[in-house]
């Protein structure tokens, strides 16, 4: 198992042009510009379908359904070398920034502190990953972020890389959420972008 340092962006493209202009520059220039920051050792783009209606069954008191304003076309994965290796690469990082406004209309980062993300070794001698799913899970109110990491760590991951069926499995826990001390930029459509914000532990 390893445990890199890892953030997690969830992003909205641009509705004032074609959906699929903004996923071809994601996956294109916009990709060349975040892979070549320093000290990068890995950026993964989990692109979603447009229209997902997510797998759950209807379970009471449990939140299925994705909301529309919830719903995002993808997610962009930054791992980094070491906690010391996103100092490196902030002129790079600034020209990603400054990139975003052609591609998306809202960005949200989540964050959390060194080893807070797991890879676990699920997979088989040349085995390669198929489908992926992209599960997130937000804590009660009254438990704390410790318990939550530690539920997650040591029970349900666990308990995900003992079926012997995943072909990959990585987890992340983040930050408790706080609000952005930034300005927000503003795209050309009507949406804030709020690339600054993290959210509460998911």
């Amino acid at each position: 198992m390893k445990k890199p340092l890892t953030s997690s962006i969830l992003l909205w493209v641009r509705t004032d042009q074609p959906r699929q202009t903004g996923m071809d520059h994601w996956k294109g220039p916009h990709s060349g510009i975040t892979s070549a920051t320093p000290g990068l050792e890995e950026y993964r783009q989990i692109h979603l379908a447009e229209h997902n209606p997510g797998r759950w069954p209807a379970t009471d008191g449990v939140q299925t359904a994705i909301p529309a304003e919830r719903k995002i076309d993808g997610v962009a994965e930054v791992t980094f070398r070491s906690a010391l290796a996103p100092l490196k690469g902030r002129k790079q990082t600034k020209l990603a920034c400054a990139d975003e406004i052609n591609v998306f209309r809202r960005t949200l980062l989540y964050a959390g502190p060194p080893n807070s993300s797991r890879w676990y070794d699920v997979e088989g001698p040349g085995q390669t990953v198929g489908t992926r799913a992209l599960i997130s899970l937000r804590r009660r109110d009254g438990v704390g972020a410790g318990a939550f990491r530690k539920f997650v760590n040591d029970q349900l991951a666990p308990a995900l890389a003992g079926t012997g069926v995943l072909k990959e499995l990585r987890t992340q826990t983040f930050c408790p959420g706080r609000k952005s001390s930034g300005t927000p930029r503003t795209s050309p459509t009507t949406t804030p972008t709020t690339s600054t914000s993290t959210p509460r532990s998911a």
